[in-house]
């Protein structure tokens, strides 16, 4: 089983589960600070391209705030949900990978990748496959817009076994590739136990991702035809600069296509 399709089992065995189980992730700040940063280096712009849009909460936001929106992900479980969301009525869901995208979307203003989608590419190839087709999807002057875990977040967050325990249910999870270093692939255990009557049903997933360095970023963005314009290093959804890889959770990067 490749990278990929381990990604895939893992969002299709828990697509039915993944709102509720993310009902504290704030999607609209973190869209707030997308938007920002597409309104400073693609002004005016309205056509948005949401890639890897999982269950369609970024998509929603995004069209809440006015663009005129389409969305595809890699798991047709989550695209279903995307697709039933409330407000995601003539939003136009997809499924596709990152590096090989449903077919005909092109000229758009922005690109997005919201909620580290691109940290699954476990390749610098694949990472700039990715954006070479996210290249070909913009017009010209357009905009690519990402995150990215930070060195200091996968070792903060995963460099030791952690348990979050809410009575009925409660969440572990680990990263099982110590020690955690930088441009390399990060495997994370997560399991969920949640209480059914007298017995407890367990759900167990992993997640394959990669660290992808500033350097690595700039320069398989430059490999795809593309050229970084802006980062801002965001703690939650709170963005602060310059960006920092230990300090700071993620990096949000901003890359135009030439005009």
């Amino acid at each position: 089983m490749t990278h990929e399709d381990e990604t895939l089992a893992a969002y299709e065995g828990i697509a039915p589960r993944y709102d509720e189980l993310n009902a504290g992730t704030d999607t609209t700040g973190l869209v707030a600070r997308y938007v920002e940063m597409v309104g400073r280096y693609r002004p005016g712009g309205r056509r948005l391209l949401d890639a890897g849009c999982g269950t369609g909460r970024s998509s929603v936001a995004f069209r809440e705030r006015g663009f005129e929106v389409t969305g595809y992900d890699l798991s047709p479980a989550m695209v279903a949900a995307a697709r039933r969301r409330p407000g995601a009525e003539g939003i136009r869901f997809l499924v596709g990978r990152l590096q090989q995208p449903p077919p005909g979307l092109t000229g758009f203003d922005a690109v997005t990748c919201v909620d580290v989608p691109m940290t699954y590419l476990t390749s610098e190839d694949r990472l700039c496959q990715a954006m070479a087709a996210a290249r070909d999807q913009l017009t010209e002057g357009g905009v690519l817009v990402f995150d990215m875990n930070t060195i200091g977040y996968y070792r903060r967050v995963f460099g030791a076994p952690t348990v979050v325990d809410r009575g009925d249910r409660y969440v572990a999870w680990f990263a099982e590739s110590p020690p955690i270093e930088a441009d390399t692939v990060v495997v994370t255990r997560f399991d969920l136990f949640e209480r059914s009557g007298t017995t407890w049903r367990r759900v167990s997933m992993r997640h394959v991702q990669r660290h992808h360095s500033d350097r690595t970023v700039r320069r398989a963005a430059e490999r795809a035809g593309l050229r970084v314009v802006a980062t801002r290093g965001l703690v939650e959804t709170s963005a602060r600069e310059p960006a920092d890889e230990e300090s700071h959770d993620r990096i949000l990067y901003v890359a135009r296509r030439p005009a």
